[in-house]
């Protein structure tokens, strides 16, 4: 009876780690998935600020009208704040995501309803940066 009490508590466990090694798996390429998007957002944001720049001097160059000066700081710091809150968005999404790998890599030192708790938060980090992210793109079509 022990026999096949262990042998059945060792199938669950090898279940168990099955589960746990799949969604680490999942997490490590949201990872990728996330870390591939900040990449492309950084790059983004370098030609959207060269693009800024682009437009300041040819404002600058059609003359010297103070309020076209005004509205082009203004859309700089708008894009600027937008870049900022991209950036800060995915940098707290990435680290979510590096800390629930390391939680996942750890599965049997915590309940099981506190990682899915976190994962889930981790999630809506995400989702705040996609969104963000959004909001970017809407500034730079202006």
């Amino acid at each position: 009876r022990t026999s096949n009490a262990w042998e059945s508590r060792a199938g669950d466990y090898a279940t168990v780690s099955k589960d746990l090694g799949s969604d680490l798996a999942d997490t490590r390429a949201e990872l990728k998935t996330t870390s591939d998007e900040l990449d492309a957002v950084r790059a983004q944001l370098s030609t959207a600020q060269k693009r800024i720049i682009e437009l300041a001097n040819e404002k600058a160059q059609i003359g010297d009208d103070r309020e076209a000066q005004k509205l082009l700081a203004d859309y700089q710091a708008r894009v600027s704040d937008a870049a900022g809150q991209v950036a800060l968005a995915l940098d707290r999404c990435v680290r979510g995501q590096n800390q629930l790998i390391g939680y996942l890599q750890n599965a049997e030192l915590y309940d099981p309803a506190e990682l899915d708790s976190y994962a889930t938060s981790v999630q809506d980090l995400c989702q705040k940066a996609t969104d963000a992210n959004t909001a970017l793109q809407g500034e730079l079509s202006q």
